[in-house]
Order: structure tokens, then C-alpha cells, then sequence
């Protein structure tokens, strides 16, 4: 698994990570918005405001940090 190099926040509650392995995933978000742990995201400022640390994938001030193998879990259903 690689680090990530980019993350882009996409229309529909949708993120771009592309990995510095040339690899990159679409995150769809908008089924989670309902869970205590991504509700913040709903708004679209939060969700707009998102970068990373190459690790992890983070909203606004650390409002949610999410590590970059949770992130291909949720890509791929898992989480």
C-alpha cells in the first residue's frame, strides 16, 4: 500500500485519493454521513476543507482523521 499523494473532494460526498503508487480510488462518502463518526461531513464546508499528511485523510482542523488503509476499506465496502 502506498502513501497518499493527493485528495480531491469530488460532487456527491465523494473524495479522489491518488496514491504515490500511480493508483488512485474514489471514495464515495455519502452512504456514511448518517454515522456518528462521518455526520460532520455533511456539511459541505467540513467536507470541502479536506487534505492530507501523505497517512491519513484529513477534514478541517482534525475535525475527522481518517488513515489511508480505512479509507481503501470504505472504497471497497468493507467499512
Amino acid at each position: 500500500m502506498g502513501t497518499i499523494r493527493s485528495v480531491i473532494p469530488l460532487e456527491g460526498y465523494r473524495l479522489l485519493i491518488e496514491l504515490n503508487t500511480g493508483s488512485s480510488i474514489t471514495v464515495d462518502l455519502l452512504p456514511k454521513l448518517k454515522t456518528a463518526r462521518f455526520a460532520e461531513l455533511a456539511d459541505q464546508k467540513v467536507f470541502q476543507d479536506v487534505k492530507t499528511d501523505r497517512e491519513t485523510v484529513i477534514w478541517g482542523d482534525g475535525v475527522l482523521k481518517i488513515p489511508v488503509f480505512e479509507m481503501i476499506d470504505v472504497a471497497v465496502g468493507g467499512m
